[in-house]
């Protein structure tokens, strides 16, 4: 007797699942061990420098040296730059989780090697995304990064990309230094408004020149046209409602250039464009929209929309005047068509920081 069409494909269905469960499983095995490895390999490394006492020169040397020999003997995988980032990957987490592999243990001796950093291996991340956030200037740098791609699910490439736009500098800037810490140990967390607000916004994926005349409508498609990739740098939680989104009032229609739903803060949170400077009259414009989004809009449950007006440039203290007194959520901040000058960046989180 033959299987009926239906009871034939959930058959082949359930055997697809079954043996894409089972790739999963080998991929996250193999991951675990190579991380384990890859820690202790650091470790053998560091160790035979404390032993030693060796220099910068003697261990630049003993990489060399280790790279050409096991590389012989175990074939690729062990180049000097492999061999250096596993011994960073040791002196910048302190901690693996449980596991236990035959002959390689901590001793007591070489805990005191390992740099007081707290920072703990996540299986969640792969080794390709811990040799990207091993190039990190710093150990909240690396803190952050690890927790938000862990959070976000971020790819190796989008995280290089996160890392490139100098995304924690970018969030950082508008903490004090207790929110520094707080950001290096939570990542992106998202508990309140400016928790999804960036200045400057980096649109760099746009490959639009930076000398190139454009108006607003052409900076909007180009936005929607790369939307994963801004939504990317928008950050979690938000999802695509629409562009030009039309409203009426008084017989005059109006028209959002993009209107997005958080559903962590769950509210609406409406984009403005400009090219040029923000103006007062552009706040006053945002300021309606999000009246209008309030009253006709919200639904049960949605909590107040908020307003971003991204601009290519802006007066502080015209924003600061103009936003004063409204109690509608507005935020205004620039953009660039170009990737930032980390160390910029850097130098003012860092004059925050020591003030």
């Amino acid at each position: 007797m033959e299987l009926d069409n239906n009871t034939y494909k959930k058959l082949v269905d359930e055997i697809r699942q079954l043996v894409n469960q089972a790739k999963h499983q080998i991929v996250y095995n193999i991951n675990i061990e190579l991380l384990y490895t890859y820690w202790h390999v650091g470790r053998l490394i560091v160790a035979k420098e404390h032993d030693k006492q060796y220099d910068e020169l003697s261990i630049k040397q003993l990489l060399i040296s280790l790279s050409k020999d096991l590389t012989k003997e175990l074939g690729k995988g062990f180049s000097r730059s492999q061999l250096t980032y596993m011994r960073l990957f040791y002196l910048h987490f302190q901690t693996l989780p449980e596991k236990t592999m035959p002959g390689l243990t901590v001793s007591h001796q070489d805990k005191n090697i390992i740099k007081s950093t707290g920072l703990t291996v996540s299986h969640l991340l792969s080794w390709s995304h811990y040799y990207e956030l091993l190039k990190c200037n710093t150990e909240e740098e690396i803190g952050f990064y690890q927790q938000s791609a862990i959070r976000e699910r971020w790819s190796v490439r989008e995280l290089r990309r996160q890392i490139d736009s100098a995304l924690f500098e970018r969030i950082a800037l508008n903490k004090d230094s207790k929110g520094v810490m707080e950001l290096s140990k939570k990542g992106t967390a998202i508990e309140k408004e400016i928790d999804i607000i960036r200045d400057p916004y980096i649109l760099e994926f746009l490959n639009i020149p930076e000398n190139q005349q454009y108006n607003e409508k052409q900076l909007e498609k180009r936005i929607t046209d790369n939307l994963q990739k801004f939504i990317l740098e928008l950050g979690k939680g938000f999802a695509f409602v629409g562009r030009q989104y039309r409203i009426i009032l008084d017989n005059t229609p109006f028209h959002v250039d993009l209107v997005f739903y958080h559903r962590i803060l769950k509210c609406f949170v409406l984009i403005d464009l400009k090219v040029r400077s923000v103006k007062h009259g552009d706040i006053g414009q945002m300021n309606l929209y999000l009246n209008y989004f309030e009253i006709e809009e919200n639904v049960e449950g949605d909590n107040s929309p908020i307003g971003i007006i991204l601009s290519r440039h802006k007066d502080d203290i015209i924003v600061e005047y103009a936003t004063r007194g409204i109690s509608n959520k507005i935020f205004v901040s620039k953009y660039q068509l170009y990737l930032p000058d980390k160390s910029v960046l850097q130098e003012k989180l860092k004059e925050l920081l020591d003030e």
